[in-house]
């Protein structure tokens, strides 16, 4: 899996204000600069490789295989993203990005100082750092047991 800081369940910025700190707001800036690539890496990881074991067991329908998790995945990278520029539209009125992963993704890292003092800021941090790290999960699987660097870190 590549080296990236990941939040900790536990970790609030501040307890009483619910906007991330600096170091917050910079990683949650890296992994928005991060999500397209994967999102790219996702979409090769759809059809599995012949051989490779990961193939969709179950259905009797011709067709190309599709690695299920990482269908999931994308959609959940583009729907979070999506959601979280829906917020940034309604609060800001400004103009709605193209709904393409690297436009989301631009357009949040633009207007991360607007979310990083909204109320959401954390969910937002969090809803972020989950779908990146669901999808390294699957386009670097580690060997079992192995935990990202920087996991739970602040």
């Amino acid at each position: 899996m590549q080296e990236m800081e990941f939040r900790s369940a536990h970790h609030l910025c501040v307890d009483t204000d619910p906007a991330l700190c600096v170091p917050c707001q910079e990683r949650l800036d890296r992994q928005l600069a991060l999500l397209p690539r994967v999102y790219g890496e996702l979409e090769v990881a759809l059809v599995p490789a012949p051989d490779s074991g990961d193939r969709e067991t179950g259905t009797a329908r011709p067709g190309i295989p599709l690695n299920g998790p990482a269908v999931e995945a994308r959609a959940a990278v583009r729907g979070t993203l999506a959601s979280w520029a829906d917020l940034i539209v309604e609060g800001r009125t400004v103009r709605l990005p193209l709904r393409t992963v690297p436009a989301l993704a631009a357009f949040l890292r633009r207007h991360l100082g607007w979310l990083a003092v909204h109320p959401a800021a954390e969910d937002a941090a969090t809803d972020i750092d989950a779908v990146l790290y669901e999808a390294l999960r699957i386009t670097s699987p580690e060997p079992c047991g192995a935990v990202p660097s920087g996991l739970g870190a602040h």
